[in-house]
C-alpha cells in the first residue's frame, strides 16, 4: 500500500487554506469584509456587471483605478478614514450614475442596487462619526441627486409632472431608511458601550472582590471548597491549594486522593463525615492533621455543609478549610507556659512552706523559753535585759516570716476573710496598748478617738483589721522621734474609716508613689536606720482592698504623715452571737494533755507552759507512740505535731479518731509550724478540731486548752471529724 509523503500533505494543506480564503472573500466572511481582497472582489463584480452594457475599455479603466485606490487605502489604514476611501466612494457613485442614467433594464436595476449597497456600507461603517459619514457619503448623494434631477427633467419634458412625486418620495424613502439605520446603529453602539462599561465595572468589582477574598483567605489561613454531588467534581479556592501545598489547577484532587494528605488514623472518620453529609445534608466540623506535599505537618479545621435542590436532595457540598497550625502552636506554648508557671508556683509554695516550717521550729524554742525565762523573778537585771532582747529579736524574725507568707497568700488569692461581730473600742484599746511600752521609751504620746456616731460593735474581719492597724501603728512608732501618735476611727456610709497620724519625718513627695509597692522602702540605702522587708504597706493595701476598701497616705499639716483607710463593715449586736454547739463540758481543776512532737525542746516548752497553770502533760515523741498511748488511756486534749518521721500527725489523728478507741471523742489540736491555708485545711480533713501555729503563743495555747480540754465530741461531730 502506497503512503503519501510529507510534501504531498503540505500541498494539500495549502490548497485547503487557499480555498477557505476564497470562500471567505466571496461570501464576505466577518474576518475578511474590510480586507483588500474583499474590496477587489467587490470592484470586479461591479466591473463584470457593467461590461455587457458599455464599451469594454471603460469598465477596464474603472477597475484599474478602483484597484489602485483599494491598494492605497489599505496602505493608509485604517480603512474608510482617508482620502482614498472617499475616492473609492466617488468611483462607485460614478459607476452607479452611469448604469442608472444611461442604461435600462438589468443594468439600471444594478445601478440602483449599487447606490443602495454602497451607501448602506458607508452608513454601517461611519454611523458613529457624522462628519466622516457626510464626507464619504457626499459622492453617492451627489450622484443620486443628479440622477433624480435628470429623471425629473425627463418627466417634465415628456409631459408627466405628476410623477415627480414618485421621484421625490423615492429620495425621501432612501434617506429615511439610511437615517434609521444610522440612528439604530448609533443607539445599539451606545447600548453596547454602556453594557460593555457595566460588564467591565462588574468584572473589576469581581476581580477586586476576588482579590480581597484571596487576601482575607491568605491572612486568615482559610480556603473554601465546593463538591458537586451529581458530577463528582470538586472545586478548591487558591487558599485550599496553599494549605495543601499544591499549585492551583483546573480541577482539585478527588476525594480518595485528598484523603492521602490526612493522618491515617483520621481518614476513615473524614470520609464517613463527607459521605454522610452528601446523603443526609448534615453539616460537619473536624480538627485534623494534614501533611503537605513538602512534608510539613499542619493542623486544620474542616467545615462542611450541604446545599439542597428543589427536590430536597443534596446537590452540592461546600465548606472551608482553616489552617490553625499557628494557633495550635501558640496554644501548646501557652499550655507549656501554664504548666511551667504552675510548677514554679508549686515550687514556690513548697519552698515557702519549708522555709516557714524550718524557721518557725527553732523560733518555737527561742521565743517560748525566752518568754518563760523573762517571767522568772530572780533574774539579774542584766540577764533580764538580755532575755528581752532575745525575745524582741525572735518576734521580729517571726514578723518577717509572717509578712512573707501573707504577701505570698495575697498574691495567690488564698486569703479568705472571716467577718464576725467585735467591739470596736476594746479592739482599738488593745492595739494601742501593744505599742505603749515602745512609745513611752521614745517619749511619745499615744491618743485615740472614736467618732460618737460609730456603733459599739461592727461586723468585719477583726483579725485582718488588727494586722493592718498594727502595721500602721508600728511604722508610726518606728519613724516618729517626738510628740504624738494618734489613732482615729469613724463609721460613715457603711464603712469603717481609720486614720493613723504621726509627727515623724514624713515622706518626700517623689517617694510617695512607692509606699504601697512590694519590697519598696522610702530609705533603701545601706545606712538606713530602720529595718523591715518592705512588704508591710503592700500587705496592708492588699488586705484593705480584699475587705472592699482603699488606703492612702497624705502629709500632715504640721509635719509627719497620715495613713487613712476604709473597709466595708456593718453594725452588729454582740449579744446576738451564738456560742459553738458542743456536748456537755467536763469541768475539772486540771486537764490531762497528750503532747505529741518529735522535738524534745518543743515538748519541754509546752510542758512548762501547761504545768505552770496546773495541767498534767504526757509526752509522745512520734505518731506511733501517740497512737499507743491513746489506745491505753483517755485524755482530755491531744496536741499533735504534723511533720514527724515515720507516722506523721495526720495518720496518727485518723487512727486515734476511731470511735471505738479510748479517745475517739477527744478533741485534737494541731500544733505545727505548717501555717499555710492548705495545711490548716488538711488538719480539719484529718479529724482535728483546731490549729495552733508555731512559734507557740502562750496565750493561744492556754486558751485552746481551756476551751477544749473539758469537751467531748458527740457522735455526729466525731463522725464528721473522722470523715
Amino acid at each position: 500500500m502506497s503512503r503519501a509523503g510529507p510534501k504531498t500533505n503540505d500541498q494539500q494543506g495549502t490548497r485547503r487554506r487557499r480555498l477557505a480564503a476564497a470562500y471567505d472573500t466571496l461570501l464576505a466572511s466577518p474576518f475578511q469584509v474590510h480586507g483588500l481582497t474583499a474590496r477587489l472582489a467587490f470592484s470586479i463584480a461591479v466591473c463584470l456587471a457593467t461590461l455587457p452594457f458599455s464599451p469594454w475599455l471603460l469598465p477596464l479603466v474603472w477597475i484599474a483605478v478602483m484597484a489602485g485606490l483599494a491598494v492605497a487605502e489599505q496602505r493608509n489604514a485604517p480603512p474608510g478614514r482617508n482620502l482614498f476611501a472617499w475616492l473609492q466612494s466617488a468611483g462607485y457613485a460614478a459607476a452607479a450614475f452611469y448604469l442608472t442614467s444611461f442604461e435600462t433594464g438589468a443594468a439600471q436595476t444594478f445601478g440602483v442596487t449599487l447606490f443602495g449597497v454602497v451607501m448602506f456600507e458607508i452608513v454601517a461603517r461611519d454611523y458613529a462619526r457624522p462628519m466622516r459619514l457626510a464626507i464619504n457619503m457626499s459622492p453617492m448623494v451627489g450622484a443620486m441627486v443628479l440622477v433624480q434631477a435628470l429623471c425629473g427633467w425627463f418627466l417634465l419634458d415628456t409631459g408627466q409632472p405628476w410623477r415627480l412625486m414618485t421621484v421625490a418620495a423615492t429620495s425621501y424613502v432612501v434617506f429615511r431608511a439610511l437615517r434609521t439605520v444610522q440612528v439604530d446603529l448609533a443607539r445599539a453602539r451606545l447600548e453596547l458601550a454602556d453594557a460593555s462599561a457595566r460588564a467591565q465595572a462588574d468584572a473589576r468589582t469581581i476581580r477586586e472582590t476576588h482579590r480581597i477574598a484571596l487576601m482575607a483567605e491568605t491572612m486568615a489561613g482559610v480556603g473554601h471548597w465546593r463538591a458537586d454531588i451529581g458530577s463528582g467534581v470538586i472545586t478548591w479556592s487558591e487558599g485550599v491549594y496553599r494549605i495543601f501545598g499544591l499549585a492551583p489547577a483546573a480541577s482539585a484532587p478527588g476525594l480518595s486522593e485528598q484523603l492521602t494528605f490526612f493522618d491515617p488514623s483520621e481518614r476513615d472518620a473524614l470520609e464517613t463525615q463527607f459521605r454522610t453529609a452528601a446523603v443526609s445534608g448534615e453539616p460537619f466540623e473536624m480538627t485534623l492533621r494534614l501533611t503537605r506535599t513538602d512534608g510539613a505537618l499542619r493542623h486544620v479545621v474542616c467545615h462542611g455543609a450541604a446545599e439542597l435542590g428543589a427536590d430536597g436532595q443534596v446537590e452540592t457540598l461546600f465548606g472551608a478549610v482553616m489552617d490553625v497550625t499557628e494557633a495550635h502552636v501558640r496554644e501548646a506554648a501557652l499550655l507549656d507556659a501554664k504548666l511551667q508557671a504552675e510548677a514554679a508556683a508549686e515550687a514556690k509554695a513548697e519552698f515557702l512552706a519549708n522555709m516557714s516550717h524550718e524557721i518557725r521550729t527553732p523560733l518555737t524554742a527561742i521565743n517560748g523559753f525566752a518568754g518563760l525565762l523573762g517571767e522568772m523573778d530572780d533574774l539579774p537585771p542584766t540577764a533580764s535585759a538580755y532575755v528581752r532582747r532575745v525575745d524582741t529579736a525572735g518576734q521580729t524574725l517571726l514578723a518577717v516570716v509572717n509578712d512573707i507568707l501573707d504577701f505570698s497568700k495575697l498574691e495567690a488569692g488564698h486569703v479568705a476573710l472571716s467577718p464576725a461581730p467585735f467591739a470596736l473600742a476594746p479592739f482599738l484599746d488593745d492595739l494601742t496598748a501593744m505599742f505603749a511600752e515602745q512609745a513611752r521609751a521614745k517619749g511619745l504620746t499615744q491618743t485615740g478617738e472614736i467618732d460618737p456616731d460609730t456603733p459599739a460593735a461592727l461586723n468585719a474581719d477583726a483579725g485582718r483589721l488588727r494586722q493592718v492597724v498594727v502595721n500602721l501603728l508600728g511604722n508610726a512608732v518606728k519613724f516618729t522621734e517626738a510628740d504624738e501618735i494618734r489613732l482615729e476611727a469613724a463609721f460613715r456610709d457603711a464603712r469603717l474609716h481609720v486614720a493613723v497620724s504621726d509627727t515623724g519625718c514624713g515622706v518626700p513627695p517623689e517617694k510617695r508613689q512607692r509606699l504601697f509597692q512590694r519590697f519598696s522602702q522610702v530609705d533603701g540605702s545601706i545606712s538606713r536606720r530602720h529595718g523591715g522587708t518592705g512588704l508591710g504597706l503592700s500587705i496592708c493595701k492588699g488586705l484593705v482592698e480584699l475587705m472592699g476598701g482603699d488606703i492612702a497616705m497624705v502629709p500632715a499639716e504640721h509635719g509627719g504623715s497620715v495613713f487613712r483607710f476604709h473597709v466595708l463593715a456593718a453594725p452588729a449586736d454582740l449579744a446576738a452571737t451564738d456560742a459553738p454547739t458542743r456536748a456537755a463540758a467536763i469541768a475539772g481543776p486540771a486537764a490531762q494533755v497528750l503532747v505529741v512532737d518529735d522535738l524534745d525542746a518543743n515538748r519541754e516548752l509546752v510542758r512548762a507552759m501547761l504545768q505552770a497553770i496546773g495541767h498534767e502533760v504526757i509526752e509522745a515523741a512520734s505518731g506511733a507512740e501517740a497512737v499507743l498511748l491513746a489506745s491505753c488511756r483517755p485524755f482530755d486534749l491531744i496536741l499533735m505535731d504534723l511533720q514527724m518521721p515515720g507516722m506523721d500527725g495526720f495518720a496518727a489523728a485518723r487512727i486515734i479518731r476511731d470511735p471505738s478507741g479510748a479517745n475517739g471523742a477527744t478533741p485534737i489540736i494541731a500544733l505545727s509550724a505548717d501555717v499555710l491555708p492548705e495545711h490548716v485545711g488538711a488538719t480539719a480533713a484529718a479529724g482535728m478540731n483546731g490549729h495552733i501555729g508555731k512559734p507557740i503563743s502562750a496565750t493561744a495555747l492556754i486558751g485552746a486548752v481551756q476551751r477544749w480540754s473539758g469537751v467531748r465530741l458527740d457522735e455526729t461531730e466525731a463522725e464528721r471529724a473522722e470523715a
